[in-house]
């Protein structure tokens, strides 16, 4: 999904403007959150705080909610591109999160840092399974925080 320059919101499709509305106002509400609230309140928002010397536990999705969390990253990225407020990667984790949730999609929020001269640059990246959902791989970062989310399962 990319929009055009002139019009483009007009030309899509209800079903995508309303994604796109809905991803643009949670970029929002996530950016306002980040700006009020401390990271420790935050932090219970993202699910289940997994050690990062545990290893990666990839759970296996099924072809649809490899599809949705596809088209989730797409969504927040092209809301993210049009925000008039700062929507970089927190925010956009923060969003795919809320809408990885709301499906049912089991996912992982991850942080981490690497050296850029003598500076630390810190980067957010969401993953559903193998999908690369936000903030691309991380594979250039060293991850400080994970946080897993699973739907609970039907006693």
């Amino acid at each position: 999904m990319r929009l055009a320059p002139m019009g483009g919101f007009a030309r899509t499709g209800l079903r995508d403007q309303v994604r796109l509305a809905a991803a643009w106002s949670l970029l929002g509400f996530s950016r306002l959150l980040i700006v009020l609230m401390p990271f420790t309140v935050v932090r219970r928002l993202l699910g289940e705080n997994r050690s990062t010397t545990e290893s990666p536990d990839t759970v296996e999705l099924d072809e649809t909610q490899r599809l949705r969390a596809a088209q989730i990253g797409r969504v927040v990225t092209v809301a993210a591109a049009h925000a008039p407020w700062r929507a970089d990667c927190y925010p956009q984790a923060l969003t795919a999160r809320t809408f990885l949730a709301a499906r049912r999609i089991p996912h992982v929020v991850s942080f981490g840092v690497r050296r850029d001269g003598d500076a630390l640059v810190a980067h957010a990246w969401v993953h559903a399974g193998d999908v690369e959902v936000t903030g691309g791989s991380g594979a250039d970062y060293t991850e400080v925080g994970a946080f897993s989310w699973s739907p609970r399962k039907k006693v």
